[in-house]
């Protein structure tokens, strides 16, 4: 679910049995343009169109990033769904995100063949 407020697109979403409740900042390129390794996670050539944004707390406390790329092939396209979690993460929520992630994604493709169909 996501909703917006004074501070930004609220999201709360459901990890397996942990419910994350964070906001996100504007999409675009500026969420990684100041990390070290923005020229590995944004590889221009394989991915023209990407976008990012920092996860944070009301605080501003940024406790993640979005990368989300995609780039054109001849059989439709292809993409690159990144998201970047505290080290201190346990694995149980990288393997439900996982989960997440794929049936997000998934109905929104499915959506968007239907719409075109």
């Amino acid at each position: 679910m996501m909703g917006a407020d004074s501070i930004g697109a609220r999201v709360v979403e459901n990890i397996g049995p942990h419910v994350a409740d964070f906001y996100m900042g504007g999409w675009g390129t500026d969420a990684m343009a100041w990390a070290e390794d923005a020229d590995e996670l944004l590889p221009a050539s394989e991915f023209p169109r990407k976008m990012s944004s920092n996860l944070f707390l009301a605080d501003g406390t940024v406790v993640g990033r979005a990368l989300i790329q995609f780039g054109d092939t001849a059989d439709g396209f292809t993409a690159n769904l990144t998201v970047y979690f505290p080290v201190t993460c346990p694995d149980e929520v990288l393997d439900n995100h996982l989960r997440h992630y794929a049936i997000e994604f998934r109905n929104w493709i499915v959506a968007a063949a239907a719409a075109r169909a």
